[in-house]
């Protein structure tokens, strides 16, 4: 049977920590959603619905956002702060979508993002949404029309764009891994480890990669699916 993405989705009710308004986001229905592999940098493959779509949420009447996961962490000095920068500019946001497009869904994460800098959130929160904005352009890639007459030169805007927003997180979780305690970002340092191995072989930056893979092989906490993919990741590394 075949599952449409607008089927697996539902409106949630959520309460704006800057203005109180309550307003609906998408969401994907719990258990509706397979999850069928992870990317080498853990990005999460699922069956029917990129769930990476639906992270970023809204406030439809000041423009606030940011993850569900830490949307109501913000202080109130900085709600004057996203009153004045966001709010005074924002213009409202189409919520009747039945789902969101990778376009749309790129736009309200890269306004998390806005958010979470000007809150001062801490640099590995920054980089996470940044590395959430890198799947979301791969995921964007991945569903181009390859025979489309424009294909290859959209695809590598799309790469582009990717490798930019990998750059910035692992600018971020390099300064986190040295200046923050774990967990980062709910992350262990064994999964922190494996993203920053790999990302790191993708900017080029091999000794690096191979320093996180090698934390992962050693760890005694490490799981041995964890210990494999490090063990893949060190390969590639020195094969290149």
């Amino acid at each position: 049977m075949e599952v449409s993405e607008e089927s697996i989705l539902f409106d949630k009710t959520y309460t704006c920590p800057c203005c109180a308004t309550k307003f609906k986001a998408k969401a994907v229905r719990v258990g509706r959603n397979t999850l069928v592999r992870l990317d080498d940098d853990l990005r999460p493959i699922y069956k029917y619905v990129d769930a990476t779509k639906y992270d970023a949420i809204i406030c439809t009447k000041c423009g606030y956002a940011g993850l569900i996961k830490n949307f109501d962490a913000i202080s109130d000095r900085h709600v004057r702060d996203i009153r004045e920068k966001i709010t005074a500019k924002f213009k409202g946001i189409d919520e009747t979508k039945t789902y969101y497009t990778y376009e749309e869904a790129i736009e309200r994460t890269q306004l998390a993002l806005l958010s979470t800098i000007i809150k001062c959130a801490k640099t590995s929160d920054k980089a996470y949404i940044c590395l959430k904005l890198a799947w979301l352009t791969r995921g964007m890639k991945e569903a181009l029309d390859k025979e489309s007459a424009d294909y290859k030169e959209k695809h590598d805007e799309l790469d582009k764009t990717e490798m930019n927003y990998l750059k910035n997180a692992y600018d971020g979780f390099s300064e986190a891994y040295m200046n923050e305690k774990f967990p980062i970002c709910s992350m262990d340092e064994n999964t922190l480890c494996i993203i920053m191995a790999e990302t790191g072989r993708k900017l080029g930056k091999n000794h690096d990669a191979l320093r996180y893979a090698e934390t992962v092989i050693l760890s005694r906490n490490a799981t041995d699916r964890m210990k494999e993919m490090a063990r893949a990741i060190r390969a590639k590394c020195k094969e290149e």
